[in-house]
């Protein structure tokens, strides 16, 4: 019954675990997939842009200009740090640029020229060519006043401006376990199941410290895979589940299954034991003169 009671136990617990872990990661939608893998190429875009903008020949500004230039990269680097960038949530077949979304979310220009207080600039674009291209934007006086006040030419302002094209096909092996997490798994797994079961039915010193060794390893090797995604994170909960398992059951042989170290029909014939009295001899064995040996013994 108490094993029955442990195997409950630590089943309980792993389908707690489980259960968290399912609630904390929401089930992936192609669309959230794409948005991570746009997130990813805006974000080395920048960085690229970054670099051609602090190597670009800037001796031809004024020093407010290169001041003000100076600024803007750096508020280029703080947007893609962040991460947040427009949604295209109005053009399913195709990818087109937003100066602002319908969540507020800026363009990168456009939270440039937001940030240096020319809001207003930003409005009238969203109200009137919200998908525009920069360089359709170059018969913009406005625009383009700002662009030479704060040292940038417009062909920058454009490669600023991130490309769009047809929407990419996303193929990934989400579903598959990376190799070396399918080996490591398979190896702690098979571990502590082998300890569980002799702390269950065969507990001994070694198979309670082994298990609770193996159980930790079991339970760290999967919180450490548990955000992943696809096969990963099915195979880290079910390595929860096992080193929760393994883990209850070496509590168990440590504490309830204790006195099964001791056993009172040994402990009867080592005290019969005492009362042995034996001792050895040598015997000719055979007609051919053999010697061998031989014990008296006496209860």
């Amino acid at each position: 019954m108490k094993k029955l009671v442990v195997v409950l136990a630590g089943s309980a617990i792993a389908l707690s675990v489980t259960a968290a872990s399912a609630h904390h990661n929401a089930p992936e939608t192609p669309r959230a997939r794409f948005l991570e893998a746009e997130a990813v190429r805006l974000r080395g875009h920048f960085d690229s842009v970054d670099r051609e903008l602090r190597n670009a020949d800037i001796s031809r500004l004024s020093a407010s200009q290169r001041a003000n230039r100076a600024r803007l990269v750096s508020w280029l680097r703080e947007y893609r740090d962040v991460g947040v960038f427009p949604e295209n949530d109005r053009f399913a077949d195709r990818m087109v640029p937003f100066f602002r979304d319908s969540h507020g979310t800026l363009c990168a220009m456009a939270y440039l020229i937001d940030r240096s207080g020319r809001g207003d600039i930003v409005d009238k674009v969203a109200n009137t060519r919200n998908n525009a291209y920069i360089s359709e934007l170059a018969d913009d006086p406005t625009l383009i006043a700002w662009l030479d006040e704060w040292g940038l030419t417009v062909a920058e302002a454009a490669r600023i401006q991130p490309t769009y094209g047809p929407p990419p096909v996303i193929s990934d092996h989400r579903e598959r376990v990376d190799r070396p997490y399918a080996i490591l798994s398979m190896g702690l797994g098979s571990v502590s199941m082998g300890t569980a079961a002799l702390n269950l039915f065969a507990p001994s010193e070694a198979s309670r410290a082994i298990g609770m060794l193996a159980a930790t390893a079991t339970i760290v090797a999967g919180g450490e895979h548990l955000r992943d995604r696809g096969g990963n994170k099915r195979m880290a909960q079910a390595d929860l589940t096992v080193g929760s398992i393994a883990a209850v059951s070496a509590l168990y042989a440590m504490f309830v299954n204790h006195e099964a170290t001791y056993h009172p029909r040994e402990a009867k014939s080592v005290a019969g034991a005492a009362a042995l009295k034996w001792s050895p001899r040598l015997d000719v064995v055979g007609a051919d003169g053999r010697v061998g040996v031989g014990l008296n013994a006496r209860f």
